[in-house]
């Protein structure tokens, strides 16, 4: 009875035909998936808050944690040292506090996609949903976490007196660029942990190098004269100054630093996502 009624009315069979899949006319995956996460937003809002309450419902002090998290391991750093460094950086455990927060916001945050990507392959295979969901839905996540722990920062400038000037107002920004960059970060890692497994243990090593290597708990004044060039191409560096310089320096980070650190956020996010959507319809069959 529906073949004879879509077969004797013009207007069903054109309807049909309308609605009928032409892959030639899906736009590129660059594009598609960006328009695919759009639609699917409040989704990636679901993910976010879900991804919150598992990390910590096993927790015994429950959110609490990203409070006293960045604080330990402030205490921690500082009393083995700042005697080292108090004088060429007064008020140090705000120095390395806030290096600590922007740090650990790119690391933790890129690690923690890798892992859910790479783990995440039964839904994937099961319902559609866009395949960078998880990676938004962990850089939102970790970006609530970043939020957080401004929260014990502003403590420890209280305690030592710290001023907090109008560069604050600058901290958005510097917060934006830092999303950008572990956005496109974290799908660059993430297609390489669905493709090479072992990237995730090879990470693992270069974020350990990677911490002595930048000046999170040291000034830069440190380092050799040739090793104090090379910073520049240390893009962690240039992200984490442009962060402190606002909380510690109170001023706003010069222009040259503010580019830098923008063209390359920019550039990261291009390359992953461009990289990401190319690989997006094999990932399901990878996991």
């Amino acid at each position: 009875m529906i073949d004879r009624t879509v077969a004797t009315n013009p207007r069903s069979t054109a309807e049909v035909a309308a609605l009928a899949y032409d892959s030639d006319l899906r736009p590129p995956p660059f594009v598609d998936e960006l328009v695919q996460l759009w639609r699917y937003r409040d989704l990636v809002l679901l993910l976010t808050g879900n991804i919150l309450k598992n990390r910590y419902k096993r927790s015994l002090l429950g959110i609490l944690w990203m409070l006293l998290n960045p604080l330990l391991q402030t205490i921690v750093l500082a009393i083995a040292f700042g005697a080292l460094f108090q004088s060429a950086l007064p008020h140090y455990p705000i120095y390395l506090l806030s290096g600590l927060l922007a740090w650990n916001f790119v690391t933790q945050t890129t690690q923690y996609a890798m892992g859910v990507m790479a783990g995440g392959g039964g839904l994937l295979k099961r319902i559609y949903i866009p395949r960078a969901t998880y990676i938004v839905a962990v850089v939102g996540n970790g970006l609530v976490n970043s939020l957080v722990s401004i929260v014990p920062l502003l403590l420890v400038m209280i305690v030592f007196q710290h001023p907090l000037g109008a560069s604050w107002a600058f901290l958005p920004f510097s917060l934006l660029i830092l999303t950008a960059f572990t956005l496109g970060l974290a799908l660059l890692l993430s297609t390489a942990s669905v493709f090479f497994t072992d990237s995730i243990d090879i990470y693992q090593i270069v974020v350990q190098a990677g911490f002595f290597l930048t000046p999170i708990m040291y000034p830069p004044s440190v380092l050799p004269g040739p090793l104090n060039d090379w910073l520049l191409l240390n893009p962690f560096y240039l992200l984490i100054e442009l962060f402190r310089t606002p909380i510690y320096a109170n001023a706003v980070p010069d222009a040259g630093l503010i580019a830098s650190a923008t063209a390359l956020a920019l550039a990261t996010l291009l390359t992953g996502w461009t990289v990401f959507t190319r690989r997006v319809d094999q990932l399901a069959y990878r996991l």
